[in-house]
């Protein structure tokens, strides 16, 4: 939607080049694709007839920030990753992307109104037997009244005229039941280039199959 807005903006200015218009459109598919896939997973899941692959986490977190890149760029947000090189899992890529989604709108969210910039951190590492994906921003933290209640559904960490309250609802039942990992988040103070920030920290932790 953003992009096909974009493009639209652009040409009654004059100012859509080919190369802009062909890169839209090529995002626009993509995510068509990604939410067909989207689809067909979730039917799977609720049938029981899904199907683990073996795919590099990094590339799969790429991914995932190639279908937001849009929202990045409108939103104005700075992403930093620091990723272990070479992790392979075997699991359900499609449903952790939609996890990173789900957490990434929440921050995307809290971010909106801030005066600071807006900072989302990704990293990845190798934990014991285990692999951890750590996304944290700096949002200001969630509320710590329901923080506790943070994966229950239709428990909301926006206005309840924004919200339904089923996206860290969703995103927790996919990684905890679905994958067989775990999924923590707490408010954290940091500092970054001499500057303090106060943000949510989401924690996925996975088996590597």
């Amino acid at each position: 939607s953003s992009g096909a807005t974009g493009m639209k903006v652009q040409k009654m200015c004059g100012t859509l080049q080919d190369e802009d218009l062909i890169k839209t459109c090529d995002l626009i598919n993509d995510n068509a694709q990604y939410l067909s896939k989207t689809i067909d997973d979730f039917r799977n899941y609720i049938k029981g007839g899904r199907e683990k692959s073996k795919f590099n986490l990094s590339t799969n977190i790429e991914h995932f920030l190639h279908l937001v890149s849009s929202s990045i760029k409108n939103q104005e947000v700075k992403v930093f990753t620091d990723f272990q090189k070479d992790i392979q899992i075997e699991s359900y890529e499609n449903e952790l992307i939609q996890c990173y989604i789900n957490i990434f709108n929440n921050a995307k969210d809290a971010m909106k109104n801030n005066e600071k910039e807006k900072l989302i951190f990704i990293s990845t590492k190798v934990e014991d037997n285990s692999v951890s994906i750590c996304i944290k921003d700096n949002g200001g933290g969630i509320d710590e009244k329901i923080l506790p209640n943070i994966y229950e559904p239709y428990t909301t960490t926006k206005h309840k005229s924004q919200g339904t309250g089923l996206g860290l609802h969703m995103t927790y039942e996919l990684i905890v039941n679905g994958m067989n990992g775990s999924l923590k988040v707490e408010n954290v103070n940091y500092e970054y280039k001499k500057q303090k920030y106060k943000g949510a920290k989401f924690l996925i932790t996975l088996p590597f199959k």
